[in-house]
């Protein structure tokens, strides 16, 4: 066992991937009163036998594909073509299953896939898990959908440049993928990100984002509680990361219409429908 200064812990937390990292060296990977803590992997622990089917970039190009149904009421009504939906499927590494539903892969600032998910109630991970009994030692890492684009353009010949460059673009945030997606392309300006999920907003997810300007994009309700919500996460965030500046997007709450409200529509949702109003 050994411990590492403050100084290398604060430079190797920059990278969302570090348990992942240290289980390819036979690691266990801990915070232990502050410190990061690295135990040796026993030979005979099963957590060495379930990398091979972790999810791998192979696992990614296997089922990528660039035509989903979300776009087709932005592309109908003039507003993105066909190329911009093949661009931003690209980017995000957009896949499907075999029966055709979208897989959304979350890759940290290193580009390693952690998981996918696969509509809006599955994980890969589940699925894996479900076929390997070895996998119930496996505590698969999640991130922001769409991190691997934080430092898009660096130098990828360099680990060292890509942990540390400074992104230009704001990161705007939103719960669901799809929403990320196209409005990467309506409002190129801006690099998009989804949480997938409420039960991945833990603030060390935001722990990548240190150093850039973040804007959270709810969805609406009736009472204001999910607003709420956020400006609270917004707060403790940046009392974590000071040097994130954080805001919450007010636009649904003072635009979206009661009978929107109700149904709780995201910004893509809102959108949409104000192409046909």
């Amino acid at each position: 066992m050994f411990h590492l200064s403050d100084m290398e812990l604060e430079k190797l937390l920059s990278s969302i991937s570090l348990k992942a990292i240290g289980r390819e060296m036979g690691l266990d990977i801990r915070m232990t009163r502050g410190r990061l803590v690295c135990t040796p992997i026993a030979p005979n622990d099963p957590r060495h036998c379930t990398d091979f089917v972790m999810p791998s970039a192979r696992m990614v190009e296997a089922c990528r594909a660039n035509d989903f149904s979300f776009f087709q009421p932005f592309i109908d009504a003039g507003h993105l073509s066909v190329n911009q939906m093949h661009h931003a499927a690209a980017r995000y590494c957009l896949g499907k299953t075999r029966s055709g539903r979208p897989m959304y892969w979350m890759m940290d600032d290193r580009r390693q896939p952690l998981d996918a998910h696969i509509g809006r109630d599955t994980w890969v991970s589940q699925l894996l898990r479900q076929r390997e009994p070895l996998l119930q030692y496996w505590r698969p890492m999640h991130c922001l959908f769409g991190l691997h684009l934080l430092t898009e353009g660096a130098d990828r010949a360099s680990a060292f440049a890509r942990s540390y460059a400074t992104p230009r673009q704001t990161v705007c945030i939103v719960e669901r993928e799809e929403t990320a997606v196209v409005l990467s392309e309506l409002f190129p300006e801006s690099l998009w990100m989804a949480y997938a999920t409420v039960e991945h907003l833990e603030i060390d997810l935001f722990a990548p984002l240190e150093g850039c300007t973040v804007v959270l994009y709810p969805y609406t309700d009736p009472c204001q509680s999910n607003y709420l919500f956020f400006y609270d996460l917004a707060t403790a965030v940046h009392k974590r990361y000071p040097s994130i500046h954080i805001t919450v997007d007010s636009f649904l709450e003072e635009q979206a219409s009661d009978e929107q409200k109700a149904r709780g529509v995201d910004l893509l949702e809102y959108l949409q429908e104000s192409l046909n109003p």
